[in-house]
């Protein structure tokens, strides 16, 4: 009689975890919204290897439960949150039976969070990437078969040969077959390179390959990774290090992310905590929102979410140093009866003859103390621009065109209702290319590598997605 009244429970919530998240409303209004798509579960188990087959130990590489994820998402000011237990030997069975049902009680517990289904997948040839599921009925089987035939370790040696870029490339499709596609993004890209540009298992070429696949499956990387809390190299960059918090791939002027965006592509960048154990009990990690943010300008609910994330409409952000980026480029020509704008991940389209472009900006600054007790001050705005071009993929993993137009610090603006509000003119050097923004409570011209970690929340930086723009 307990089994069937815990199956009727089960079915109870997955059909009102799933059904309440589905409503939409186009008549909401866009807003940023903060989220997270990478934190850990008891799910991301160890294994006892002296049985055959080997048992999991739940709570092996990380004890925090669903529930205890989204109370601190919603805790922290997140609106959305993604649990992604990576695998093992049958894993996937362990997703199916234990985690999933786990994900519909918290759906219950903590209604205000939307949270989406998800694994860390061991990718092949790949180390590790977040696979985000929509929220709807096909969430569970589509998910579960997923890790099943894609992750490399969920047999111990009948997937051996599953390890290369091709059986990824097959992965991307299934999740592109999908009425509603899922999201992947390549996790800590670098946290194996072992000096600048000098790549382990994951390499540029490797996540241009898997994006081309299908871009609205594979859409980006993440540019701040998680472990932000570890002593001994911020990240758990323990090879190379990371660059003040971030990723090279990402913090490097002219470098990885910008060889990408100037071969044309759309490819995003997002923030994730990778939490495992917090720091106040001798781990390495924040909780999901106390220290990385992901925003995404959507309505609030979980389609126009990935919608969001999906198309690039986000930045991310350290230690609450801002809430909010509105950034509009125009062509600077009012006298045209069109409005010709474009906002975050957009393209601008632009006449031979323009040679200056307008960025207005609007910079909301965040109200009150964030989760270490500070006032957070942002002290300088960056624009870097460059050129979208095919020369740019015959550079090696760089883009030469790449600089820092213009740096602005406090003396050049003024804060009223919390917001930073700037004109910008932007010098038209390029007849394709993008424009980005990056800022910081430091004194720091450009992030650079770093060893140890005493100070994260002395150390903020916001990144944002680009804004293209392209002659007509």
């Amino acid at each position: 009689m307990r089994k069937l009244a815990l199956a009727l429970l089960i079915s109870t919530l997955s059909a009102q975890g799933i059904a309440d998240t589905q409503i939409t409303d186009s008549t909401q209004q866009r807003q940023w919204l903060a989220g997270e798509h990478h934190a850990h579960t008891h799910w991301s188990v160890k294994w006892d290897k002296s049985t055959s087959p080997w048992s999991p130990i739940k709570g092996g590489d990380s004890e925090h439960t669903y529930l205890e994820n989204a109370q601190a998402a919603q805790k922290y000011g997140l609106s959305w949150l993604v649990n992604t237990d990576h695998g093992g030997p049958e894993h996937s069975k362990l997703l199916d039976k234990k985690a999933y049902p786990e994900l519909l009680a918290a759906r219950e517990s903590v209604p205000d969070v939307h949270q989406f289904f998800g694994i860390e997948l061991d990718v092949p040839a790949g180390e590790h990437a977040t696979v985000m599921m929509p929220i709807n009925n096909d969430e569970r089987e589509v998910l579960v078969n997923f890790q099943r035939d894609y992750s490399i370790r969920e047999y111990r040696k009948e997937t051996r040969n599953r390890n290369n870029v091709e059986h990824m490339q097959k992965g991307i499709a299934y999740l592109a077959s999908q009425t509603e596609k899922p999201i992947i993004i390549k996790n800590h890209p670098s946290r194996q390179a072992t000096g600048l540009n000098e790549w382990a298992r994951v390499t540029p070429e490797k996540l241009m390959l898997w994006h081309q696949t299908d871009p609205e499956v594979f859409i980006g990387m993440v540019g701040t990774p998680g472990h932000q809390a570890a002593r001994g190299a911020r990240g758990s960059y323990f090879k190379y290090g990371t660059f003040r918090g971030a990723d090279q791939m990402t913090a490097v002027v002219g470098g990885v992310w910008d060889h990408i965006l100037g071969s044309g592509m759309r490819f995003w960048i997002t923030s994730s905590a990778d939490s495992h154990t917090h720091t106040s009990v001798g781990g390495r990690d924040f909780w999901p929102g106390e220290y990385n943010k992901t925003y995404v300008y959507a309505r609030n609910e979980p389609a126009d979410i990935m919608d969001g994330l999906r198309h690039g409409r986000s930045f991310i952000v350290f230690g609450d140093l801002i809430s909010g980026l509105n950034a509009e480029l125009t062509d600077g020509n009012t006298d045209k009866q069109t409005n010709n704008s474009a906002s975050l991940s957009e393209t601008l389209v632009v006449s031979s003859d323009e040679d200056k472009l307008s960025l207005k900006l609007e910079l909301n600054l965040s109200e009150g103390k964030n989760a270490n007790g500070d006032i957070p001050v942002l002290n300088r705005i960056d624009v870097i621009t460059g050129a979208v071009d095919p020369s740019i993929a015959n550079e090696p993993n760089a883009n030469g065109t790449t600089k820092v137009i213009q740096r602005i610090d406090q003396s050049q603006w003024q804060v009223k209702d919390n917001t930073i509000a700037l004109t910008i003119d932007i010098p038209r050097e390029h007849q394709n290319g993008y424009l980005r923004l990056r800022g910081t409570s430091t004194d720091i011209l450009e992030p650079t590598r770093q060893q140890g970690n005493q100070y994260p929340w002395q150390d903020l930086w916001f990144y944002s997605n680009p804004i293209f723009w392209q002659q007509q």
